[in-house]
């Protein structure tokens, strides 16, 4: 194996991301080494090494590489919770009123106290992709200003923020509602598979989430 294909080797088996993504990167290293080769071979017999060598310590690539892929699976997390969330929202509401009707079909109007636990699971549910919204426009912006590892801790914030706000606003919308009345919960089949779908969204999110941070951790050690 030749000294790039085995830098690039090495490469691989640190990054862990999306296959296309990781693909991207190696292919552009591949292509910067072979360059640098190339334009060492006419005076030196050992052109790539010497091309590796001068490309930089696989540990510290793959850590500049890691923190691209994280930076990336990020912006997609955020985009799917701008999308997702509200497409959720509205739906939900919607097909509770197409397949169910009024809430005044469960009689007796709802304390005050499930009041206020709705109104502040809306607010927290509005506010998880109005901060993904933000952490799609700081990754842009970080990204031209600031070394990537530096980039991808910041927006990794963003991502566990808009994540957590989602979270909190299904377990207010479950657990207030399961408190005051179970068979709120499952008002008609479509809504009932709607709430599982944002069940399954959210934790797939989140363990989107936690993906990342592993592999970051272990190149930052």
């Amino acid at each position: 194996m030749s000294a790039i294909e085995a830098y690039i080797s090495e490469l691989d088996r640190r990054l862990s991301g999306s296959a296309e993504a990781k693909a991207d990167l190696l292919t552009e290293a591949r292509d910067g080494l072979t360059d640098a080769a190339e334009a060492y071979r006419a005076g030196e017999a050992d052109a790539e090494r010497r091309a590796v060598a001068d490309f930089g310590p696989a540990d510290l690539i793959a850590r500049d590489y890691q923190a691209e892929l994280g930076l990336r699976r990020d912006i997609r997390v955020l985009w799917e919770l701008i999308v997702g969330v509200p497409v959720l929202l509205v739906g939900w509401d919607l097909l509770r009123v197409l397949s169910f009707g009024d809430w005044s079909r469960f009689g007796d109007p709802p304390p005050s106290w499930y009041h206020r636990a709705i109104g502040a699971a809306d607010t927290v549910a509005a506010l998880s992709p109005v901060v993904a919204v933000a952490g799609v426009i700081a990754a842009r912006l970080l990204s031209r200003r600031t070394d990537g590892p530096r980039a991808a801790r910041f927006i990794s914030l963003s991502v566990a923020a808009a994540v957590g706000l989602n979270l909190i606003a299904v377990a207010l919308y479950g657990g207030a509602t399961g408190l005051l009345e179970p068979a709120r919960l499952i008002v008609s089949v479509p809504c009932a598979v709607l709430s599982g779908a944002w069940i399954l969204f959210s934790m797939r999110l989140t363990v989107a989430a936690r993906r990342h941070r592993r592999p970051a951790m272990a190149i930052a050690a």
